[in-house]
């Protein structure tokens, strides 16, 4: 329990202060044992602690919270950045959101769009195997003209064929391999943006 005395610090001050001091604020925090410190200027005890400003009535004006520390500001910071990124994916999902409504006009307009564009990676697909095919053919005739030189060093002519079909092959099947990847995630996104599509028509 405060006794008395120091309940009444505050009050006690401002008595003391000269008439024309008696119009300043006056600052008061509790030090590091617990006891109420009181100035016309803030006291050094309270630089790093919550303080009150008292007016003339010795009523409290103003509260000033203690400086954060670092693992504080840290916190503060961090947990900034998480909203800022939360407003941020909020609005980019009101962009995609008003996008979505103002491309289609039903669901069907969602499964024309995507069949359209399923069957043009598919109709890609196929050409691009065929041309696979067509190296890889190639390439057992290249084999078979290999053979005939096993143990001994390969003609120029040949060894430029033999290394440039290799690369052929090599960069189609990653483009098959990017157009597959293509095709799943052109499915995927469609199939989002028709579940999204039937949310935002129930609110509506």
């Amino acid at each position: 329990m405060i006794p008395p005395i120091l309940r009444l610090a505050p009050f006690l001050v401002l008595l003391a202060l000269p008439p024309s001091a008696a119009q300043a604020r006056v600052y008061c925090c509790k030090d590091e044992r617990g006891q109420q410190v009181c100035g016309d200027v803030l006291p050094a005890s309270c630089a790093d602690r919550k303080y009150r400003e008292l007016n003339k009535q010795g009523a409290t004006v103003n509260t000033v919270d203690a400086p954060l520390t670092e693992a504080q500001r840290t916190q503060r910071d961090a947990e900034a950045r998480r909203n800022a990124e939360i407003e941020r994916a909020a609005n980019e999902q009101r962009r995609r959101d008003a996008t979505l409504l103002n491309t289609y006009a039903s669901e069907r307009d969602i499964d024309t769009a995507r069949d359209r564009r399923v069957a043009d990676i598919e109709a890609l697909l196929r050409q691009l195997r065929e041309q696979q095919q067509t190296l890889l053919e190639r390439k057992k005739s290249l084999d078979a003209a290999k053979a005939r030189f096993t143990g001994k060093p390969l003609p120029g002519g040949l060894k430029d064929r033999v290394d440039t079909n290799a690369e052929d092959v090599r960069l189609i099947t990653e483009q098959i391999a990017a157009r597959m990847a293509d095709l799943a995630e052109t499915k995927s996104r469609f199939d989002t943006d028709l579940k999204r599509y039937r949310e935002l028509s129930g609110m509506r």
